[in-house]
């Protein structure tokens, strides 16, 4: 039986360099899975969100940039095959949401990668989720274990967030944190050691989320009224509802993101407008 993977992108702006690291290792990851015939046709789509915007003030090198590292990447190297993709120019940037959204239109493939530019897959990491969820049907979405380029621990999971938690990981002062230690363990699971199992996730981060394709039609995809933060926490809720989201020790990535807080005042503004937002559809949860 054929069994076909779509991957989707979105840059806006992208570290050129990291994006080629992201395309590199996604190429050796897919490469293992078909060796280990767990796949068979793969499409990779890679949505160029605000394009337009560039082309229309008179700058096109961004985008020929982005499109010479994905010929390198995905189809000059040489592997098993090459790698079917496809570039798509938005012509303004609606968000990382609508730009996967536009991504993955009408498709039908039966597993869903969304996939950050600042990613780093492990080899073995898609071939592991996907082994994963071929075994467990009850499962519907695997979330990766995650370091820093540093080798740092990510916890990227996350118990159900409340306005208290957010509060102190996003603004409060390492004084204030560390009264909270426990507490803020708990919600991000940093009291386990960062590569155990978990099961039935309820909040995951989007960086890094292979999940089956009917799961991915049938929540419809991500809701586009979250412009930037929190899309990943809504999509990811409502997944859970559907069946389980689990954290796999066997998928590794290298994540070079986060930080919302120290990206300035207008990430802030956004953050909280975003935050104000989930809450609104999923219910506050103060403390």
């Amino acid at each position: 039986m054929s069994r076909s993977l779509v991957v989707c992108i979105v840059v806006y702006h992208s570290d050129v360099h990291w994006l080629s690291k992201t395309l590199t290792s996604l190429r050796a990851a897919i490469d293992h899975a078909r060796e280990n015939n767990l796949i068979d046709s793969v499409d990779v789509r890679i949505v160029d969100n605000g394009a337009g915007e560039s082309a229309a003030a008179g700058d096109r090198s961004e985008s020929a940039q982005i499109k010479s590292v994905i010929d390198t990447a995905l189809w000059a190297i040489p592997g098993p095959s090459a790698v079917n993709y496809a570039y798509v120019a938005t012509p303004e940037n609606n968000g990382f949401g609508a730009g996967n959204n536009a991504g993955l239109a009408g498709t039908s493939a039966d597993f869903v990668l969304l996939l950050n530019p600042d990613v780093e897959l492990a080899t073995d990491a898609i071939t592991n989720a996907l082994a994963y969820l071929g075994q467990d049907t009850t499962c519907s979405a695997v979330t990766p274990v995650t370091r820093s380029p540093d080798g740092t621990p990510q916890f990227l999971v996350k118990r159900e967030p409340t306005v208290f938690a957010l509060a102190l990981r996003g603004f409060a002062q390492g004084w204030l944190k560390a009264r909270f230690v426990g507490y803020l363990s708990r919600y991000d699971y940093s009291d386990l050691a960062y590569d155990a199992p978990i099961q039935g996730c309820m909040v995951v981060s989007g960086c890094c989320l292979l999940l089956r394709g009917d799961v991915w039609r049938e929540v419809d995809g991500f809701d586009t009224g979250f412009f930037m933060y929190f899309e990943d926490f809504d999509l990811s809720q409502r997944i859970a509802k559907i069946s389980r989201i689990d954290r796999v020790p066997g998928c590794r990535i290298v994540h070079a993101g986060g930080n919302a807080s120290r990206k300035g005042l207008k990430h802030i503004g956004m953050f909280v407008c975003s935050a104000a937002r989930y809450f609104r559809k999923h219910g506050w949860r103060w403390v």
